[in-house]
C-alpha cells in the first residue's frame, strides 16, 4: 500500500492497476487521465506516466487525446495464465511434499489460517477480502516452492489471476465457497506430502475457475 511520501506516478500507478484487478473498473473501460488525476489530487504528468506503465504490462491499451482503453481479459490470456500457473505451483508442490514431515505442518498450518481467513470473509459477504487471501494461500504454495525466480513469476501471475477470480466469482459467495473447499484438499495433500492427490486437485481447482470466466 501507497502513502503520503510514495511518489505520485507510483501513487497513480498502485490505484488504476488495482481498480482493474479488483474490478472496480470494468474492462473496455475509456479511462481519462484529467478525470483519474483530479479524483487523486495530482497532475496529468504523473497519470500519465501510470497509464504508460499499465500499457506496457497490457492493462491498457493508450488511444492519443482519447484516453486509456482497461483490456479485456482474452481468451488468449486466460489460457496462458493457467497454464503458467499449473507449470509453477506443480513445480512448488513437488518441492514441498518432499519436505519432512515437520516443515511440511508449518507451511499446511499457515495455508489452514488463510483458509479459516477466506470462510470469515465469505461468512461476512466480503468478497474483494476474500480474493486478496486467494491469491495469498497460492502465493505461499509458490514462495515455499524453493526457487525465488518462480516465486516472483508467481506474484506476477497472481495479480492477472486476481482479476479472473474477480470475475469468476462476482458476487456469487456460495461459488467462491466452492474454491475454498478445493483449497482445502490442496493443503491436506500437502501436508501429507502427497504429490500425486496435489496434483490432481491443483488440475481441477484450475480447471473449474478457468471455466467459470
Amino acid at each position: 500500500m501507497s502513502n503520503a511520501s510514495t511518489p505520485a506516478a507510483e501513487r497513480a500507478y498502485e490505484w488504476v492497476k488495482r481498480a482493474i484487478i479488483e474490478g472496480d473498473i470494468a474492462e473496455s473501460e475509456m479511462l481519462s487521465e484529467a478525470v483519474i488525476a483530479s479524483e487523486l489530487g495530482m497532475s496529468r504528468t504523473p497519470m500519465r506516466e501510470a497509464f504508460l506503465r499499465l500499457e506496457v504490462e497490457g492493462f491498457l491499451k493508450l488511444y492519443p487525446k482519447r484516453g486509456a482503453l482497461v483490456v479485456p481479459i482474452s481468451p488468449r490470456e486466460i489460457r496462458e495464465v493457467y497454464e503458467a500457473r499449473l507449470l509453477v505451483d506443480a513445480h512448488s508442490a513437488r518441492h514441498i511434499c518432499a519436505l519432512p514431515a515437520a516443515e511440511r505442518a508449518v507451511i499446511a498450518d499457515r495455508l489452514d489460517a488463510t483458509i479459516a481467513e477466506q470462510d470469515a470473509a465469505l461468512n461476512a459477504g466480503d468478497l474483494r477480502t476474500y480474493a486478496h487471501l486467494d491469491a495469498r494461500f497460492h502465493q505461499t504454495i509458490m514462495d515455499n516452492g524453493g526457487n525465488s525466480l518462480l516465486a516472483h513469476l508467481g506474484h506476477t501471475l497472481r495479480e492477472r489471476q486476481q482479476r479472473f477470480t474477480a470475475t469468476a466469482i462476482g458476487r456469487n459467495v456460495e461459488r467462491a465457497r466452492g474454491f475454498v473447499a478445493q483449497h482445502r484438499l490442496l493443503a491436506e495433500a500437502l501436508r501429507h506430502g502427497n504429490y500425486s492427490t496435489y496434483l490432481t486437485e491443483l488440475e481441477d481447482h484450475l480447471t473449474t475457475s478457468r471455466n467459470q470466466l
